[in-house]
C-alpha cells in the first residue's frame, strides 16, 4: 500500500514532506557516504542544495510528478506556484503525514 490514501492527500503532504526534507544536513550526509576515504564534501554545497528546494521547486516538482504519472497537472500548467500553496493552505481536514524525520 502507498504512503497516501489519495491523490489529494499525496498533493497536500508531498510537497510539504520534500521541502522539509531536503537540507544541507541530508545532502552532506548522503555525499559523506558515496565520498572516497578521507574526503568530505564542502559545507557551501549542502548549503547551495538547500537553496535549491524552496516552496517553487516542491511546486514545480509536484507539478511534474502531477503530469508524468496521471497525465495532467491537479494544480495546473499556469500560475501553478499559488494553486500549490492553496492546496497546502486549506488541506480540507486532510491528515498531514509527516515525512522522514
Amino acid at each position: 500500500m502507498g504512503r497516501y490514501a489519495n491523490h489529494e492527500e499525496f498533493g497536500v503532504n508531498a510537497p510539504v514532506n520534500y521541502r522539509e526534507d531536503t537540507t544541507s544536513e541530508v545532502y552532506l550526509e548522503g555525499m559523506s557516504a558515496i565520498a572516497p576515504p578521507g574526503m568530505r564534501p564542502k559545507r557551501s554545497r549542502g548549503e547551495k542544495f538547500e537553496e535549491k528546494t524552496d516552496f517553487k521547486t516542491s511546486a514545480r516538482w509536484h507539478r511534474n510528478f502531477d503530469q508524468a504519472m496521471f497525465g495532467g497537472s491537479d494544480i495546473g500548467d499556469t500560475d501553478f506556484e499559488s494553486r500549490q500553496m492553496g492546496l497546502e493552505s486549506k488541506r480540507n481536514g486532510i491528515k498531514r503525514i509527516p515525512g522522514r524525520r
